[in-house]
Order: C-alpha cells, then structure tokens, then sequence
C-alpha cells in the first residue's frame, strides 16, 4: 500500500469547475434530506441559483443530489440517527485530526462515517479508492473509536455519480497507519 501523504486529507479533483461541482453536490446533500421529497426540485434549484450556479448546470447537479438522497437503499445514511457536516476534532496515530464529515449515522451498535463522492468515474473496487481518501476515513475512525469504544465503526465512501456505496474493509483502512 502505497503512502499518503497527510497533507492531501481532502482532494476533490483536478480543476476548479470539478471542484465546483463536488461542492454543490455536497451542498445539496447536506441540505435535501431534510427536504420533503415533492418539494427537493425546486429547493435544489433555487438553492443552486443562489449559489451562482448556471441554467445549463444547475439541473445536472440537482439531478444527481436528488438521486443519491431518493434512493433507498441510502435510506439509514439519510435516517433520523444520521448528521451532516459533523465535525471531528482528536487524535490519531499521535498526531492531531480535525475534519468535517459529510455525513455520521450512529446507531446501537455501530457509527457510519461516510463520506461523498463526486469522481467520474466512480471506481467499484474498494481497493480502487483513492489512498488519499482512505486515509482521510481512517483518521476519523480512529477518532470515533475513542469517542464510541462500545461501537463499531464503519467507514464508506458515496460515489453520487454511479450512485454506489462502498464500505472500505478493515483492513483497508488499518494499512495506512503501517510502517
């Protein structure tokens, strides 16, 4: 496993329209699940508007937010015990970590710490995610562990293009902390 370095904890692409798109997408994701689903269109497009988003843009970006926020087998992400944008402030591996996550559900028994994707394409691989944003979730679980240490905590990555959730395997995330 090839090592990151720390410095790149968020990478959202190559050039300032993708990152742009991640943005909004995020922004919309954030925001449309406490939306009723018959009123999602309108709130994302004037929301988009206010954003400065364009006509010929604006509806392919609610287009994706809106499916990925519809679909139901992404219905616990979106649920009553879930959170967008918490923060997260600790340590791990000895050094300091804060972040936002995009999205935290906490169960019983167990803490989902997901975080959205915007990549075309999306890879369908777990050992195809990128080793930046692998570790980016790794820190926050670390975090979490201390947090909730009767929980497990799990770590997914939302592709909103395809739209596809990967759960990042143990082992996975453990390898960036290796020597």
């Amino acid at each position: 496993v090839a090592r990151v370095d720390p410095a790149l904890f968020s990478p959202r692409g190559d050039g300032r329209k993708r990152f742009r798109r991640g943005q909004m997408i995020h922004g919309l994701l954030q925001r449309l699940p406490e939306i009723e689903e018959s009123r999602r269109e309108a709130a994302a497009l004037a929301w988009l508007a206010r954003q400065g988003v364009g006509e010929t843009e604006a509806p392919e970006f609610a287009r994706e937010a809106m499916r990925v926020a519809a679909d139901k087998r992404f219905a616990p992400v979106f649920g009553p015990n879930s959170r967008a944008e918490a923060p997260i402030v600790g340590e791990a591996a000895g050094k300091p970590v804060r972040g936002i996550v995009d999205r935290i559900v906490v169960e019983d028994s167990r803490v989902l710490v997901l975080d959205f994707k915007t990549d075309r394409p999306a890879p369908t691989d777990p050992a195809a995610a990128p080793d930046a944003y692998v570790l980016q979730l790794a820190l926050f679980r670390a975090v979490l562990r201390k947090i909730f240490p009767a929980k497990a905590v799990s770590c997914a990555l939302l592709w909103t293009e395809a739209p596809h959730l990967m759960e990042l395997p143990e082992d996975r995330l453990d390898d960036v902390f290796a020597s």
